[in-house]
């Protein structure tokens, strides 16, 4: 086979196969793609409780940890596919670490978490890291959780793939069976093969999670079906894929220390034209070669070791360039670092337990690093570890193939003696997703339209006439009260436009707004938006959370004996019957002044043919206008000082006193629905402090109104990174500790940080629980 098997590649520049590789070469270096593993503190949840995490941020080349981003996204996402939780922590030398809090209005059900980046979002949004996970409610029975999936008829769907794509005539061929019932999991089932004729010609049976393979001498112009035996009796059908009679095959088979290749052409395509093959993992070529097709069947075998642990991508190639067939195998080296964790102390109830570590590479040199802990009561939280989403299978496998993985921790599960027979037919029935080799061939590099974060960002675009506004002026205004922020900036030839390094709270909130060189504000701003979240169904962890979220109950109702829970958890559900009599005057629609009190009232007829918002101000009573600040129009109350400026708020958000001026002039008097001014004592005593000098309500149009709202201005809350909670670590040692208390913690110890020294150790204490 292949002459030049041992040169990975050629030297010379202009063959097809070298200016391929060229292409690869340049599109995994300038466009490296990054990947994310979630480690949470355990499987499923109850409201009330914590989700903890710990975030690694690789790039897809090496598994190496990524300095692309510095911003990670966390959306908790519900069965509606709505984002009910958002997070953005940072990164820090590829990795970041936070806490989901749950609140209680969440319902029992099954969700998902998903991790991203901004730069990850100009890629298959399938790249995200997503985990589906269980959350109880404890004031909720799980009965109709049982009853979703109870006497539920699963339909079965089974598929067939023969090894490099293509059922050859001819040919012995290797062919992956996946059965699948309607539920997402794999059947386990057996059946045969049958030609038009009804003789039988093949059997086959599935294995873990409903995927097999058997052997099939397809005839040219021979029709094939499955027939299979369903556990209630009665009998299917399924076809084959049609027999070619014209193409070619790869087929890859490793054993303990090699790599075995073959290539197939059907009679018609033995013709002496040259065939090329690249084997790649992760856009890195491993091995690539050439031949001339000049017989029907084309051998080789390369060093299992001059390939990396993980998937590696085999491709067959005409001189064209065009991918003929194509098969993926796992290589494992069993690289992975060595854990060993030693018991110092007995574990004993509410007593101290020390755990000494060690970490070694496979050689079992000391190594260095960081690693994220957690702890649980094995007695409270059950864990089928094949269910589990691990760092190895998440970025050695899942991340890098099409679709749903069934268990995707059971190929990696010493305990199971078949994981790797099993990984390699999942390997023939999954696709690799990374790139398309029709796009590398025709030079057909990624748009970018997501930059990668070195800090929080604020960015949008500016349009005009539904075309890029380049050059546009573009504002931001704090509207967070002490938050004193103004940055000006302009858009570009796109009109793409950015605000970074920003170093905001998480509650910061901001006005944003953009106008022409000449100051016209016919123009429209949009923020870029979040994600769309997508519709799937429900693959995750099996076991029946019921027990769990009863002894979460009755830690709640432990801490609340001793007045340690926080009370907004465990409100009971109240059932409204009938809706309140009473109702506050409203004297502008839409309007966040609740109580209706108001000493004046500005409408929107006496806005017309305003020249800015403040010219309705020098008419209204008992307030005047200074320095584009609105104050109340009376004697200050103390000899050493004049009134505050009157506070404020703009559709329910209360505006910053010193960005006032900005704010208010950045308002066009037609997108208002009204002004209510508060001067009385009276009026403004629920106001509290920031009233004291009095109070403005703003309210602009929701829309649907004479005068549609201002197109050239954004607002958005919650900018800033999400604030992160410390992990509670109680200490029995201690007298002032609660001795009393019954301690029905689940997760008993969580640490995304611990560091290994040089030598490799790390030790870590902490106090068992009750039981």
């Amino acid at each position: 086979f292949f002459s030049a098997i041992v040169a990975w590649g050629f030297k010379i520049d202009d063959t097809p196969l070298q200016k391929l590789l060229k292409q690869l070469a340049k599109i995994t270096a300038s466009y490296p793609q990054e990947k994310i593993h979630l480690q949470l503190d355990k499987p499923y949840y109850a409201v009330g409780e914590d989700i903890w995490l710990k975030a690694y941020i690789v790039t897809a080349e090496k598994n190496e940890p990524s300095l692309l981003s510095k911003v990670l996204y966390i959306d908790l996402i519900d069965e509606k596919n709505e984002v009910r939780k958002n997070l953005k922590i940072p990164i820090e030398n590829g990795t970041a670490d936070g806490n989901i809090s749950l609140i209680d209005s969440l319902q029992t059900g099954n969700y998902r978490i998903r991790a991203y980046t901004n730069y990850m979002r100009n890629y298959d949004h399938d790249f995200f890291f997503e985990k589906f996970i269980k959350i109880g409610n404890v004031v909720e029975t799980l009965s109709a959780d049982a009853k979703k999936t109870k006497d539920k008829k699963a339909e079965l769907s089974i598929q067939f793939f023969p090894e490099g794509g293509n059922l050859l005539s001819g040919i012995r061929n290797k062919i992956g069976i996946k059965a699948v019932t309607s539920d997402g999991l794999g059947a386990n089932l057996s059946g045969y093969v049958i030609n038009r004729n009804k003789e039988k010609v093949a059997e086959f049976a599935t294995e873990h999670a409903g995927m097999g393979i058997f052997a099939l001498m397809a005839q040219a112009k021979e029709d094939y079906s499955a027939i299979v035996t369903l556990t209630d009796g009665s009998i299917q059908s399924f076809n084959l894929p049609k027999v070619a009679e014209s193409g070619y095959a790869i087929s890859v088979n490793a054993t303990e220390d090699k790599v075995n290749i073959r290539v197939f052409g059907s009679a018609d395509q033995v013709d002496g034209k040259e065939l090329s093959v690249i084997a790649q993992a992760n856009g890195v070529v491993c091995a690539s070669f050439t031949s001339k097709l000049d017989k029907s069947v084309l051998s080789a075998s390369l060093d299992k070791k001059s390939f990396p642990t993980g998937i590696i991508q085999f491709t067959l190639f005409n001189a064209e360039n065009k991918p003929l067939s194509e098969r993926l195998i796992f290589v494992n080296h069993h690289d992975e670092l060595k854990i060993d964790i030693k018991n110092k102390e007995q574990a004993n109830t509410k007593k101290k337990t020390t755990l000494d570590l060690f970490v070694g590479d496979v050689s079992n040199n000391p190594v260095d690093g960081n690693f994220s802990i957690s702890v649980v009561d094995a007695g409270n939280v059950q864990i089928n570890e094949d269910d589990e989403t691990t760092i190895l299978s998440n970025l050695l496998l899942t991340s890098d193939l099409k679709g749903h993985i069934e268990q995707p921790n059971y190929y990696f599960n010493t305990n199971n003696p078949d994981r790797e027979k099993h990984l390699d037919n999942l390997l023939l029935t999954q696709g690799w997703r990374r790139f398309i080799w029709a796009d590398v061939a025709n030079a057909k590099e990624p748009e970018v339209k997501f930059r990668p974060e070195q800090s929080l960002e604020i960015s949008g675009k500016i349009t005009q006439f539904e075309k890029p506004l380049s050059n546009a002026k573009v504002s931001l205004i704090s509207t967070t009260p002490g938050l004193f922020l103004k940055l000006d900036t302009v858009s570009d030839i796109k009109g793409n436009f950015v605000f970074d390094r920003m170093d905001i709270p998480d509650s910061a909130s901001f006005m944003l707004q953009a106008k022409t060189t000449k100051d016209s504000k016919d123009v429209k701003i949009v923020l870029n938006p979040s994600p769309q979240v997508t519709s799937k169904a429900y693959y995750g962890n099996t076991i029946n959370i019921a027990a769990y979220v009863d002894n979460t109950k009755k830690m709640f109702q432990e801490l609340e004996k001793f007045n340690m829970l926080d009370k907004r958890i465990l409100l009971k559900t109240v059932e409204i019957k009938a809706k309140p009599v009473l109702k506050p005057k409203v004297n502008v629609p839409n309007s966040a002044n609740a109580s209706g009190a108001v000493d004046y009232v500005i409408t929107s007829k006496m806005l017309t043919g305003a020249i800015n918002i403040f010219s309705p101000f020098y008419k209204s009573p008992g307030v005047i206008v200074r320095n584009g600040m609105i104050y109340r129009n009376r004697p200050p109350r103390s000899l050493s000082g004049a009134n505050p400026p009157m506070l404020l708020i703009v559709d329910g958000v209360q505006i910053n006193q010193a960005m006032m001026p900005d704010y208010i002039t950045s308002i066009n008097p037609a997108d208002v629905e009204g002004i209510e001014i508060l001067t009385s004592d009276y009026n403004v005593s629920v106001l509290g402090s920031d009233a004291s000098g009095g109070a403005v309500y703003i309210t602009t149009r929701k829309g649907g109104g004479k005068n549609p709202a201002a197109t050239n201005i954004a607002r958005i809350k919650n900018a800033g990174f999400s604030v992160k909670k410390e992990f509670y670590k109680p200490d029995y040692d201690d007298p002032k500790t609660n001795q009393q208390l019954l301690d029905l913690r689940s997760t008993i110890y969580w640490n995304p940080n611990v560091n290994t020294d040089v030598s490799g150790k790390a030790t870590i204490k902490f106090f068992n629980a009750s039981s």
